[in-house]
């Protein structure tokens, strides 16, 4: 007789509450709306534009450079 008082199990009756938080920070319906902008002329998104693309160019460069080393290595070596 106790082992069949231990086998039953009190039926679960889900009752909707959440047991922990599954928010995440930085979802596309979790972030706010900002439709203002930075307000920039044509002529600063021009310069920020520019310079964005000055700064990453040096980026691209080594890039490219370590790409065409690795591709001269490789020519060299299974030659």
């Amino acid at each position: 007789m106790d082992d069949q008082e231990k086998k039953i199990k009190p039926k679960y009756i889900d009752d909707g509450h959440t047991i922990y938080n599954m928010d995440v920070d930085g979802m596309p319906n979790k972030r706010p709306k900002n439709n203002e902008g930075l307000g920039l002329t044509r002529r600063e998104r021009r310069a920020v534009i520019r310079a964005a693309l000055l700064h990453f160019l040096p980026i691209l460069f080594g890039i490219i450079v370590c790409f065409t080393l690795v591709m001269i290595l490789l020519y060299f070596w299974l030659k």
